[in-house]
C-alpha cells in the first residue's frame, strides 16, 4: 500500500508500541491486534501454506509470461519473421536490442509511479496493456512497426522484477525467500519449454505462424493481467484473502526480515545512503555482466540450436529441453545452496556455464550433440540471479532504498542485454565464435562479482556480531517495538543481518 502522510510518533520511548496516525497499516494493526506468535504452530503454518496457494501462483505465471512474451521473437525469427517484415541481420539483432531500450526508458519513470499507487493494482494494469502491445506484433510489417512496439513492450514490463522482489520480501522470511524466488525464477527454464512447445504447435499450421503466436501470447497476458487485478495482494495487510487475525501473523512472520511489508513516501535521505552503499554498484555490474549473455541467448537461442544442424521443428522441442533442464538445474542450486551457501550456489552455476560454453567452442561441428550438451549446460548461468536477487529481498531495507536497488537492477539488466545481441554479427554466422568468448569472459567476471557481494556481506555481518557483543549490556533494550515495520534502512537498524 502507498504511504503518502507522514508518521507522527506519539510520545514513544525505547520499548514502547509505536502509535501513528497516517496509513502505516502495519503497524497500526499490530498495535491493536495481539496474537501469540510461534512461527512453528500449525496456525502459522496454514497461514503460510495460504499465502503460498495465493501469492506464488500468480507470481509464477506473470514472470514467466514476461519472459516468453519478450523471447517470443526468438521463436518468430525460425518462423519466418525476418522474410515476412524484410528484416536485415542487423535489424533483428536491433530488435532484440530495442526492448531493453524500453527498459531504459521506462525504468525511472515506472520507480517513481510505483511508491504512488498500490503495487498490486499497478503491475495487474500494466499486465494487460503489455499483452496487448504484444499482440500487436501481429499487424507489424517492417523493422519500424517491430521497433516501436519493441520499445514499448520494454518500458511496461520493467515493472515486474520490482514489484516481484517487494512482494516476496513483505510475504516470505529471509529463510523462506530463497525458495520462494527459486521457484518463480524457476520460469526462466519454463517459458522456454512453454515456449518451445507453442511455437512447435503453431509452426505446423500453414500460415499466420508467427502472427498467431504474437496473438496467443498477448490474449493470455492480458487475462492473466485481469485475474491479477482482483486476487493479487501487495502485503498482508492488503490481502483481502486474510482473516485480521492471519494478517497479524503473516506480519509476525516476517517480523525478523526487518525490511518492512509496506511501500512509504520517497525518502531523499534513503537514495542517498544507496547511493553511498557500494552494494548498489555492484548491483549495477553484475546485471550487466549477466544480461548481456542473457541478451545474446533470448535473440538468438533458437538460432544457435538451429546452427547445429537441427531443423525448425526440432529446434522448437530441443529448445524446450533446454528450458526443462534450467527448472532442473535450479531445484539442485537451491539444494546446494541449503548446505553451503547462496554465494557459492550462484558461482556453482556461473562455472557450470563456463564449462558449457567452452564445448560450445571446443567441440567440433562434426558431433553437434555433444555440442548441444554444451548449450544445455551454458543455459544454466541464469540460475545465478536467483541468488542476487534474494540479496535483495533480504538485504536491502527502507522503502525507497529498495525501490533505488530494484531500478539499478533494472538498469544494469537492460544495459547488458542491449550489447548482448550486438556481439552476433552476420559474418560470424553460424557458428558466432566471438559471441561465444565474449558469453564466457563475462560468465566469469559475473562470478567474481557475485563472490565479492557475498565476502563483503559476510563482513558486514562480523562486524555487527562483535558490536553486539561489545554493547548488548547497555544497547539491548534501545529499540521501538514494531520497529521492524517502520521505514528504516539496513544501515539504521544495527541489528540487520545480511544473506550471504
Amino acid at each position: 500500500m502507498n504511504q503518502a502522510n507522514d508518521l507522527e510518533l506519539q510520545d514513544s520511548q525505547p520499548g514502547d508500541s509505536v502509535l501513528v496516525t497516517g496509513r502505516a497499516k502495519a503497524i497500526d494493526l499490530l498495535a491493536h491486534h495481539h496474537v501469540d506468535f510461534d512461527p512453528e504452530s500449525a496456525e502459522a503454518k496454514r497461514v503460510r501454506r495460504k499465502i503460498d496457494m495465493r501469492i506464488m501462483p500468480m507470481i509464477f505465471v506473470v514472470y514467466c509470461l514476461q519472459l516468453m512474451d519478450k523471447n517470443s521473437l526468438s521463436f518468430a525469427a525460425i518462423m519466418g519473421i525476418k522474410e515476412d517484415t524484410n528484416l536485415s541481420a542487423s535489424q533483428y539483432s536491433w530488435l532484440g536490442s530495442i526492448v531493453y531500450f524500453g527498459y531504459l526508458g521506462g525504468d525511472i519513470p515506472a520507480t517513481f509511479i510505483m511508491q504512488r499507487l498500490p503495487l498490486d493494482k499497478f503491475l495487474s494494469g500494466m499486465c494487460m496493456v503489455w499483452g496487448i502491445v504484444v499482440a500487436l506484433h501481429a499487424v507489424c510489417h517492417d523493422f519500424s512497426s517491430l521497433a516501436a512496439v519493441r520499445f514499448l513492450l520494454g518500458a511496461i514490463e520493467v515493472v515486474t522484477v520490482p514489484i516481484a522482489i517487494y512482494i516476496t520480501g513483505a510475504f516470505y522470511t529471509k529463510e523462506e525467500q530463497v525458495t520462494r524466488v527459486a521457484i518463480w525464477y524457476t520460469t526462466s527454464g519454463w517459458a522456454a519449454v512453454f515456449g518451445g512447445f507453442f511455437a512447435w504447435a503453431i509452426y505446423h499450421a500453414t500460415n499466420f505462424r508467427w502472427q498467431g503466436l504474437f496473438v496467443l501470447y498477448g490474449a493470455i497476458t492480458f487475462v492473466t493481467g485481469i485475474l491479477l487485478y482482483f486476487f493479487l495482494a501487495a502485503s498482508p495487510v492488503d490481502a483481502k484473502w486474510l482473516t485480521e487475525e492471519e494478517k497479524v501473523i503473516a506480519l509476525e512472520r516476517v517480523r525478523s526480515n526487518k525490511t518492512g511489508t509496506e511501500v512509504w513516501k520517497f525518502s531523499w535521505p534513503q537514495l542517498r545512503e544507496s547511493l553511498l552503499d557500494v552494494r548498489l554498484y555492484l548491483i549495477f555490474l553484475m546485471l550487466v555482466s549477466s544480461g548481456l549473455p542473457n541478451g545474446g541467448v533470448t535473440a538468438f537461442g533458437p538460432t544457435i540450436v538451429a546452427g547445429f544442424g537441427y531443423d525448425v521443428a526440432e529446434t522448437t522441442l530441443l529448445n524446450m529441453g533446454s528450458g526443462a533442464t534450467q527448472v532442473v538445474g535450479t531445484l539442485l542450486a537451491l539444494v546446494l545452496a541449503k548446505y553451503t551457501s547462496r554465494t557459492f550456489a550462484g558461482v556453482a552455476t556461473l562455472l557450470l556455464a563456463c564449462v558449457g560454453c567452452a564445448m560450445m567452442l571446443g567441440i567440433p561441428s562434426s558431433d553437434n550433440n555433444a555440442r548441444y550438451g554444451g548449450y544445455i549446460l551454458m543455459y544454466q548461468f541464469p540460475i545465478c540471479i536467483v541468488f542476487i536477487i534474494t540479496f535483495l529481498t533480504g538485504g536491502v531495507a527502507g522503502s525507497t532504498k529498495k525501490f533505488a536497488f530494484g531500478c539499478v537492477y533494472q538498469l544494469g539488466y537492460a544495459v547488458g542485454n542491449i550489447i548482448g545481441p550486438q556481439t552476433y554479427r552476420e559474418r560470424d554466422a553460424p557458428e558466432y565464435y566471438p559471441a561465444k568468448y565474449t558469453m564466457l569472459g563475462f560468465f566469469i567476471f559475473t562470478a567474481l562479482l557475485l563472490t565479492t557481494y557475498g565476502v563483503i556481506h559476510h563482513t558486514w555481518n562480523v562486524k555487527r556480531e562483535r558490536k553486539e557483543l561489545d554493547s548488548q549490556h547497555t544497547d539491548a533494550h534501545d529499540s521501538l517495538e514494531n520497529e521492524e515495520f517502520l521505514d528504516k534502512t539496513d544501515f539504521q537498524i544495527k541489528s540487520f543481518k545480511y544473506p550471504v
